[in-house]
């Protein structure tokens, strides 16, 4: 579906963020970024949906595509319109704004408007409490509802591939749970995500595969039960292991991105609850 082939990300013309990046995100898929603060996840994220220039960041090297069609070159609004919608980092709703208009400038540049009345009345089947705010200002949920009001109104663009940017910054656990069941759901229902997310453990406990970033580079790509069960991932990443160090990773098998064949067949992994 979605096929990012080696990248570069350069900021102010010479700060390289992203160095030779290839990943891809099959139909109806869960794909998870892993990676530490700095590792060029945002960046990648900017890359796929046009927002670079916006940063003073330039994709100086390699294609992006989806469905076979070049999208690197588009602006933002055509990739939006071609089925891509993200959820930012920090939510980003509108909070002066009620509920229902948030959830309707997600849907404004769509023209079927029956279509679009049957994605809004399936958005508060999705989050009924955003039905009960419906009326009341954004700025007054709570962070739990507001992250489901930003996932809420990128659906309303009626996407074919949702980018979800750190879903579960800051939430409670017993919200992170919501939020993960959530993100489930959505993709059941036949859109793919794109899940950027430091909870690696909750992201790897629902996605096919998963791609490991270390300072711009894919350090590692498998499968998500592979990463998930991989003592030295779960040392450096799930804290499992308080001596865990950046060494300890160190020894894993440096990967470029797989082969579709490979990425595809992750896709059947059957997805199983967090303990």
């Amino acid at each position: 579906m979605l096929q990012v082939d080696n990248i570069e990300v350069v900021y102010n013309g010479v700060i390289k963020a992203v160095r030779n990046v290839s990943l891809e995100i099959p139909d109806k898929s869960i794909v998870t970024l892993l990676g530490a603060n700095g590792a060029g996840k945002t960046s990648i994220l900017r890359a796929i949906t046009g927002v670079l220039p916006l940063q003073r960041g330039k994709l100086v090297r390699g294609s992006i595509t989806l469905n076979g069609h070049r999208i690197d070159k588009l602006a933002p609004n055509q990739i939006i319109d071609l089925g891509i919608a993200q959820v930012l980092e920090g939510r980003r709703i509108f909070s002066s704004l009620t509920v229902e208009e948030n959830l309707r400038a997600g849907a404004y540049s769509r023209k079927d408007s029956a279509a679009t009345r049957k994605t809004f009345e399936h958005v508060l089947t999705l989050f009924p409490i955003l039905q009960e705010r419906l009326k009341g200002a954004a700025g007054y949920l709570s962070g739990g509802e507001q992250q489901m009001l930003a996932i809420g109104r990128a659906l309303m663009a009626g996407p074919s591939l949702l980018i979800l940017d750190e879903p579960s910054l800051g939430l409670a656990p017993l919200i992170v749970e919501r939020i993960r069941d959530i993100i489930v759901q959505i993709n059941k229902e036949g859109t793919a995500v794109l899940l950027v997310e430091q909870n690696a453990k909750m992201a790897l406990s629902i996605a096919n595969y998963g791609y490991i970033l270390e300072t711009g580079r894919v350090a590692d790509a498998r499968p998500a039960g592979e990463l998930l069960n991989d003592e030295a991932v779960k040392r450096f990443y799930l804290g499992l292991n308080e001596h865990g160090t950046a060494h300890d990773y160190s020894h894993l098998k440096k990967r470029v991105a797989p082969v579709t064949q490979e990425v595809t067949s992750a896709i059947s992994t059957p997805i199983q609850k967090a303990n």
